[in-house]
Formats: structure tokens, sequence, C-alpha cells
């Protein structure tokens, strides 16, 4: 199933490499940073304007002085009413910068009902320049320019700011007049048109000036000026600690302290949790790494807890296995210590008895030695023929239910017989050759029925049943008991290692578990039951081909 585009485009950006989610943020910032700061400085640039085109002049007949903007221009200089007048510039056709500068009405004097209102509800005014003004001051009148050859206005009449007085206009026009390119000439040769007959002698001019107010920077110019100087500056500035201190908390910080919170845990040998993928590239393979470990060591965490619960389990079925060869060991010295004690010399039976109980816990010692666990135990199988493996079979039989029966009957009736299982006699089944050997592992064999047999000798009422046969290779040993029986919970569980329904401080609940486990170590396995007639019948089996 496909996400969605917008899950799609999260986990490209989240996996992307560090160098490029900055290479990103970069340009973005770039981009943002540089469209603020014109805006910026475009506004604070046109208060700045407002502001310093701005002079103070008595509005009206109540003697009102207000902020009025003065026009800029383009004026020509009236020489017979020595006076500025607001003129209108005309480009001279394909002719590059020259233009002629016609007068546009009005002499230019301002009075109360002069002023242009450009919003007259918010009572905003524009002012004429004019010669008065000029000569109070309050405006600078400077050369518009356009129509240059190789005469430029002459230095000795500007003054530093390159400005015009009142004094040196009438002097500085007639000498711009006379060496100017002549404008209005060349526009009534190339068009016919004659615009000093139009419009007036004094009204036409190739010569032009702007006006400016002429007042010192106050607080707000400097504010302003400073403005527009600062903003690009605070605005990159602010801009870039706003745009990389986000990339340093969600790109690095957070991926770091969630990566320093997981090693955190690790070193605390808290191994059960999962390490998330976090943001970049490099970062997640770092978490990946990290996973990586976390998981190896929970791994090894668990792989030596299974080890030591083995060792235990191991140690506890070491335990349990040698009581009933020591049991019946303990019942044949005991036996062998009453005759002497009568006088009675001892027989070579009980000899033989004590050595095979004496060779069979040496073979058990060597057979645990070095264990770290019961599934590591070797098999050794040797070959035996059917009958021997009976009478062998029949004998340790007999000894353990002896040792540890307590007066219970050996060979009861079994109900096998009734259910077509072979009863005490042995039985080989069709196909089986007779004097075929069986190959399996004695000791480990007799360990199984040891565990079998005490634990039918612990609950059988008066007596307990052994019963063995052959089949296609699978030897069978079925050992039944006439005691209450396997509850329905054990028939579940009875294998389980350490379950057991009457625990005591010698019975651990690890006989039918190490049984099992041997008897899947030679190919075989432990089934649980009960009997028809009553009680409690188990299953072993062991595969002794060769």
């Amino acid at each position: 199933m496909s996400l969605p585009a917008r899950d799609r485009l999260d986990v490209w950006w989240r996996t992307r490499p560090l160098g490029t989610t900055f290479t990103v943020y970069l340009v973005v910032y770039l981009a943002s940073a540089t469209a603020l700061a014109l805006a910026g400085t475009d506004i604070f640039d046109t208060l700045s304007s407002d502001h310093n085109n701005q002079i103070e002049f008595e509005v009206g007949n109540n003697s009102l002085m207000r902020r009025v903007s003065v026009d800029g221009g383009p004026y020509i200089y009236d020489v017979e009413s020595d006076q500025l007048l607001p003129a209108a510039e005309l480009d001279l056709p394909e002719s590059g910068p020259l233009a002629v500068f016609i007068a546009t009405g009005g002499s230019g004097e301002n009075s109360p009902d002069g002023f242009e209102d450009d919003r007259a509800d918010e009572a905003v005014y524009t002012l004429y320049a004019t010669t008065e003004l000029l000569r109070e001051g309050k405006i600078k009148l400077y050369d518009w320019g356009l129509n240059y050859n190789d005469w430029y206005p002459q230095e000795e009449i500007l003054d530093d700011t390159k400005g015009i007085s009142a004094d040196d206009l009438a002097h500085y026009d007639r000498v711009s007049r006379e060496r100017r390119v002549q404008s209005v000439e060349l526009f009534g040769r190339m068009t016919g048109a004659d615009l000093e007959a139009t419009f007036g002698e004094n009204l036409v001019s190739n010569t032009a000036y702007y006006a400016a107010p002429a007042h010192p920077m106050d607080m707000m110019s400097w504010l302003l000026a400073l403005a527009i100087g600062l903003c690009p500056i605070l605005t990159y500035g602010g801009l870039g600690w706003l745009t990389f201190r986000h990339f340093y908390r969600v790109h690095i910080a957070e991926p770091l302290a969630s990566l320093s919170g997981a090693a955190d845990r690790i070193a605390g040998r808290d191994l059960d949790f999962s390490i998330e993928a976090v943001r970049g590239r490099e970062l997640r393979r770092l978490s990946s790494t990290l996973e990586n470990m976390r998981a190896s060591l929970l791994e090894a965490q668990r792989e030596l807890w299974r080890t030591a619960e083995s060792r235990r389990h191991l140690n506890a079925a070491f335990a349990h296995d040698l009581r009933t060869p020591i049991t019946v060991l303990k019942g044949t010295v005991e036996m062998a210590q009453m005759r002497l004690r009568r006088g009675d010399a001892l027989d070579r039976d009980s000899l033989d008895a004590l050595s095979s109980q004496v060779a069979r816990l040496e073979r058990y010692a060597d057979s645990m030695g070095g264990l770290t666990k019961l599934e590591d135990r070797p098999i050794e199988r040797e070959a035996f023929a059917f009958g021997d493996l009976r009478e062998e079979l029949g004998r340790h039989v007999s000894g353990v239910v002896a040792a540890r029966g307590s007066g219970l009957a050996m060979g009861m009736p079994s109900a096998f017989e009734r259910d077509g299982v072979p009863g005490p006699s042995a039985k080989i089944a069709e196909g089986d050759r007779p004097g075929a050997p069986l190959f399996l592992d004695l000791a480990l064999v007799e360990e199984v029925l040891d565990n079998l047999l005490g634990n039918a000798c612990a609950h059988a009422s008066s007596g307990v049943s052994f019963d063995m046969m052959l089949d296609a290779g699978v030897l069978t040993l079925v050992v039944t008991d006439d005691g209450p029986g396997f509850t329905p919970e054990a028939l579940k569980r009875g294998c389980d290692p350490f379950y057991s329904e009457n625990k005591s401080a010698e019975h651990f609940g690890l006989g039918l578990n190490v049984s099992s486990i041997l008897c899947a170590l030679h190919g075989g396995q432990i089934t649980l039951a009960n009997a028809e007639a009553g009680g409690a019948r188990v299953i072993a089996t062991f595969d002794v081909r060769p």
C-alpha cells in the first residue's frame, strides 16, 4: 500500500543528508531575508523621502503652521518676473538626453488657494518652489540636467552642495541657456513648431531646475536614515538566527538527544526497547547502528540467562538423577551390612550389584562432567541383542522397584495387553529380526527408566508394571502404576521443567522433563496417558537403529 504524497514527501525530507537539508534552509533563508530587507528598506526609504521632502509652512488664513511637501519640479526661471515656474519636460525625438522645458501655467506663487490638495480630507498639501522660499532658505535649488555638451554648469556659481542660491539664479540661468545645447531650436527644426511663439519666449527653455527642502536633519530624519541602514543587517541577522536555530534544534539537537537517551538506557542495561530512526541520513545510520548494538546486547543477555537457566536445570537434573542409583546402592550396602552382622558371608550377587551401581555412577559422572546444558550430552551407542537387553533392563527395573517401592509388587497384570500393547514379557513386532542388534546408550535408557519408575513407585498403591517392545527399529518402554493417574493439567504440562503437583524438598518436578530431553537426544519421545483400568502410564521411545 503506497503512502499519500504528503507522507512520501515527509519520509523523503526526513531521510535527506544534513548537507542537503542545510542547503534548502540556506536558500529559503536568503530568499526570505532578501525579500524582507528590500521591502523594509523601500518602506523606510519612502517614509524618509516623504519626511525629508516636507517643510513648515503657514497654511490658510488662520496662520497655522503645517508640514507640507515641496513639489520637486521641473521648474524654469522667468527672468522678467524673477519667479520659478512649474514646467513639463518634452524629450526631443531620437536625440538622446535632449529635451525642452515648457511652463505649465501660473507664476508658481503660493497663496492660500494655490496649493495642490492631494487628499483634502486629510489636509495634505503640495507646495510649489518659489524664489521667495529660496531666499528664505526653506528650499534648495539644483540643476535638473540634460542638454549637456562640452559645457558643464560653472562650478564657481554652485555652492558646496551643488545648489544654486537666489542671488546667483539669474546669472546661472543666463549662462546655462547660452552654453547648453540649444534644444528649443533643434525641436523647431525637427518638427517645424515654434515653441517660443506658441508659449512665450520666457516660458520655454533648455534649462530646468528641481527643488528640495533645505532643513537640517531632525531626530526623525536621523531615525529613518538609521532604519534604512540597519534594516538589511537586522533582517539578515535576525532571520538567520531564527532559521539556523530551528535547523539546529530540529535536525541536530533533537536527534542527538534521542540517541543520547538511548545510549544512556543501554549503559543502564535497559535493553527492552527499540531505537526509532531519527532525522538526517547520517544520524539515521547512527541510530540504526545503535539499534543493532542494542539488539545484539539484548540477545547476548538473553543467551546468558538461558545458559544460566540451563546450568541450573542441569545441576538440578544431575542431583535428581543421582537419587535412584544412590538409593539402590544404599539398599544393597544395608543388605550386605545386615548379613555381615549375622555372620553370613557376602555372596557374589551382592558384590556384583554393588559393583554395577558404582560403575553406573562412574558412567553417569563421566557423561555429565563438563556439560553446560543437558541437550549437549553425547550419545554413546553400544550394540545389544534384544534378549540381553531384556534381561539387563529387567534386573535394573527389579532393583529400582525393590529399593524405592517399599513392598510394591512388580509385574502386576498390565492394562497394555488389553490395549494391544505388550505385557510383562517383552515382544518383537513382525518385521524386526530377533537376532538383529539394537544400538543404544544403555546408561541413558536406564536414567530414563529410573525417573519413570521413581515416579511410578511414588504414586502406586500396590504395584508397578514394566513392558518392553521393539517395532520398526524403535524401542518402546512402558511403565504403569495403579495410583490415581495424571490430572488433565499434568497430562499437558507433566514434561515441563520444575512442574509438579506435589513438590517437596526431594521432588523438584524434573524427572519427566529430564526424561523427555534424554529421549529426544536418542531419537524418541515421552508420552503421558492414563490406563483404562486406572493409574498413570508413561511411554518412552528410543531409536535403536544403527
